[in-house]
């Protein structure tokens, strides 16, 4: 059994979150080892992901940060000298907080990097990654080649250790019923394929491009509908750009976040991602457990995991003529086994085979 603290700045409903939530259940639950995931800020009740933290074996601990306020050094450093974990695990800005905590209680460190390195963070807080790495216990992981390339790119060659990206496999809810009612009931003909997207609107996402291609795509005649699940005020300046262009309302819908995604995967004909740059996004991952094809730009890992023409379709580039061509792909070949798709996912994506991955570097970095 491993002692692990998982660290993040704050609950959200972004990839980097539902990983950890994940990689926390599957290492408490499924390996059975002592597991806390530390929060630097505080939680909300009506927090999605708080709320599928399995706390019967996971210790939640928030430490309420406010603001700026460099409280939350002293309060992580007085944690991990009562937890006194084995190893820590870091992701998105946690670990500049936790740098020195970790230093001073010799607590080893691993970190993912879940974007390309030069995305994820400021050059500063780069800057300082970059002295850890050097200096002391701490290690970068990347989660596809592509995120590792950047990694060795901006920190040196020597950080090559590489763990795909893995999630939990969707499920149905009991509200699935009524999911398929809705995305049944956008079908306009007995063709009308339904076409979903998950994640924050954003630029990296790059909806803007997204709304011109399938207006133009509409406007020529192609029967789909597109839905967009996602925060629209993690980024509102953006976000209400994208309400602003967005004609066809009748065919392209922005929901809410939702905590049963699962219900919407299962439902959709395939899932598509426009974005500029990525990581191996989780979504992805889990729209390929429910046996969906998804259709891509070749951006971050999604270059490593789309078999063409077996587990989706990737666009040439990230421009709007491409991504309308990918959709006519699709659109014009849309034989895809389910099953495949899930075998694929199976045997190389799932949160146990990653969990058991990361248990592996967890002793090899204590010793």
């Amino acid at each position: 059994m491993v002692k692990i603290v998982h660290i993040l700045p704050k609950f959200d409903t972004g990839g980097a979150e539902k990983f950890c939530v994940d990689m926390c259940n599957t290492l408490a639950s499924d390996l059975e080892n002592e597991v806390s995931l530390v929060i630097l800020g505080t939680i909300d009740d009506d927090e999605i992901l708080a709320k599928q933290v399995d706390q019967s074996c996971v210790n939640l601990i928030p430490l309420n940060k406010q603001g700026k306020s460099l409280k939350v050094v002293y309060d992580l450093y007085a944690l991990l000298k009562k937890i006194d974990p084995d190893v820590s695990h870091t992701h998105l800005r946690a670990q500049a907080y936790g740098a020195l905590p970790l230093i001073l209680s010799g607590v080893p460190n691993i970190h993912t990097i879940h974007n390309l390195a030069n995305k994820e963070i400021g050059s500063k807080i780069r800057s300082l990654y970059r002295f850890l790495y050097r200096r002391f216990n701490f290690t970068p992981v990347s989660i596809s080649e592509e995120v590792l390339h950047s990694t060795k790119e901006e920190y040196g060659e020597q950080f090559d250790v590489k763990i795909d990206n893995g999630a939990k496999a969707v499920e149905k809810s009991d509200a699935f019923d009524e999911v398929k009612a809705y995305m049944d009931g956008l079908r306009v003909t007995d063709k009308t394929k339904v076409l979903l997207s998950i994640g924050r609107v954003s630029d990296q996402k790059n909806y803007l491009m997204m709304i011109d291609a399938f207006e133009e795509l509409l406007d020529e005649g192609v029967d789909v509908q597109v839905v967009v699940i996602g925060s629209l005020t993690n980024d509102k300046p953006y976000a209400d750009r994208c309400l602003e262009r967005l004609k066809r309302e009748d065919r392209i819908h922005f929901i809410a976040e939702r905590s049963n995604i699962g219900d919407y995967m299962h439902a959709c004909d395939a899932f598509f991602l426009s974005s500029l740059y990525e990581g191996l996004p989780i979504s992805v991952l889990e729209a390929m457990s429910a046996g969906k094809p998804t259709l891509s730009t070749p951006v971050g890992g999604m270059v490593d995991i789309i078999q063409e023409g077996v587990n989706g379709y990737l666009s040439h580039d990230s421009t709007k003529e491409a991504f309308k061509a990918l959709i006519r792909r699709y659109l014009e070949d849309d034989s895809f086994e389910p099953q495949a798709i899930r075998k694929i996912f199976d045997e190389n994506f799932s949160i146990q085979n990653t969990a058991n991955r990361y248990l592996e570097l967890y002793r090899k970095v204590a010793v």
